[in-house]
């Protein structure tokens, strides 16, 4: 389940705990946030396109934190006549964790994503043992052709 909801002039896949980094929103830490401007909404059943906006859907979530971005250099030249100009720009960033999905008033909650179930960290020791396995099966592969080393 998913919907897509518009926030700053920009849109937005969101699904149950998802963390989004949106423009600025005028809201404090841990204080809560409602998106009514929802443009879609996809249920395992059936889809609702809303034209423009969906009247009977809401999505809620959590404002985790208020930050800037990394730093952009702006930098032009013109050529042949020595100038140059140099700014820096830190866009100013809202972190917001999606909660909950409303739609005709049942709520849709405490649901995990799937890919956060299906994922596995590789660690070093699976990297060793399969660098091994590889160096084992280059050393078979030269005997079995039977190729000499000089002495």
């Amino acid at each position: 389940m998913f919907a897509v909801i518009k926030s700053g002039g920009k849109q937005y896949k969101v699904a149950l705990g998802t963390i989004l980094k949106l423009e600025k929103v005028n809201f404090e830490k841990s204080s809560n946030i409602i998106f009514k401007e929802v443009l879609m909404f996809k249920n395992d059943a059936s889809y609702e396109l809303g034209a423009p906006f969906l009247k009977n859907v809401e999505v809620k979530g959590k404002v985790l934190e208020n930050k800037k971005d990394k730093k952009i250099i702006v930098f032009k030249k013109r050529r042949r006549h020595n100038s140059r100009r140099k700014n820096g720009h830190r866009q100013s960033l809202s972190v917001i964790k999606i909660e909950e999905i409303l739609v005709n008033g049942k709520s849709f909650k405490n649901e995990t994503p799937k890919e956060n179930l299906a994922t596995k960290k590789s660690t070093n020791k699976d990297k060793v043992v399969q660098k091994e396995k590889s160096k084992s099966t280059v050393n078979k592969t030269s005997q079995e052709k039977g190729i000499k080393k000089k002495e």
